[in-house]
């Protein structure tokens, strides 16, 4: 064998050990990098969809209560107008995925004209004293938890969207 035969073999020896390495670490990349990167992406994607779909619930509540003011004794009542608030929340939510979870409260408080708050909540029977009237405050929580799956390891990501308004 001559000396040339010698070094072409060699060549094609070594060049087929190479051979397809380039392959191997593209897929390595793609898989350690990009898939997470994509699914962490995504994930984020979802979590602004939701929050936004919370705004909205919270939206329809507030918009329930200004439209229905009603009384502050209807407001305190068991199965109340509080109750239909969230209600409204969550039919504007929708019953897609992350399931939402709305809870809506009332607290009232004797206010003075320039509508400050005066601590402490009073019921809805009080009678407020001279120079301060009784509101009535609507407070809607809207929460949902979106599992993102990117890197380093998957994790829950828990929104709140909550809101005060007064109704009366």
């Amino acid at each position: 064998m001559s000396a040339g035969t010698a070094r072409l073999l060699h060549r094609t020896r070594c060049g087929a050990q190479r051979r397809g390495t380039a392959s191997i670490e593209a897929a390595l990349g793609i898989a350690l990098v990009l898939i997470p990167l994509v699914l962490g992406v995504s994930g984020v994607g979802m979590a602004l969809m939701t929050a936004n779909r919370l705004d909205q619930a919270l939206q329809a509540a507030v918009f329930y209560a200004w439209a229905n003011p009603g009384t502050p004794a209807a407001w305190s009542a068991q199965g109340s107008s509080a109750a239909a608030a969230a209600g409204t929340a969550l039919a504007a939510y929708g019953a897609a995925t992350p399931a939402a979870t709305v809870t809506a409260s009332v607290a009232y408080y004797c206010v003075s004209g320039g509508y400050t708050q005066v601590p402490p909540a009073v019921t809805s029977t009080t009678t407020c004293p001279s120079g301060q009237s009784l509101a009535t405050y609507l407070t809607v929580t809207a929460t949902a938890s979106v599992i993102s799956l990117g890197a380093p390891l998957p994790a829950v990501i828990p929104l709140v969207v909550s809101g005060t308004v007064r109704v009366l």
